[in-house]
Formats: structure tokens, C-alpha cells, sequence
């Protein structure tokens, strides 16, 4: 009769905390491998491969200049 008693809690016991936790820190990590993902291939069309190295060309943050034309 122990053994069967002991089956039974065995049925209805969760899962143990840490595969809980490996779960979600596995989803955390694929969740931020996409979204880096993401940025990388949004940004790509700005990417400029110069001698000096790589450099990101964002329109949005250059800094506008002032022409002054001398007549």
C-alpha cells in the first residue's frame, strides 16, 4: 500500500522550479535573438563598409548643418 501512495504523489506533483526556469530564461533568450535580429535587418540599408571600418549612417540622427552661401 506505500507504493501505491507513493505512485499517487508522483501523478500529481508539478514539474520541478529549475526546468521552470530554464523555460523561461530560454524564451528570454529568443525573444532578445529576435528582436536583435530585427534591428540588424532594419538597419542594414544604413550600413556603410568604409577602409576605416563599418560605420551605421542614420539619416534621422545626423547632425544638420547650416550652408551659408557668400554672394
Amino acid at each position: 500500500m506505500t507504493d501505491d501512495r507513493r505512485r499517487d504523489r508522483r501523478i500529481y506533483r508539478t514539474g520541478h522550479p529549475w526546468r521552470t526556469a530554464l523555460i523561461v530564461l530560454a524564451v528570454l533568450v529568443v525573444a532578445a535573438v529576435l528582436i536583435f535580429w530585427g534591428i540588424v535587418a532594419s538597419f542594414r540599408k544604413y550600413i556603410v563598409y568604409t577602409d576605416d571600418g563599418v560605420k551605421l549612417e542614420v539619416p534621422w540622427l545626423q547632425r544638420e548643418t547650416e550652408t551659408v552661401i557668400e554672394e
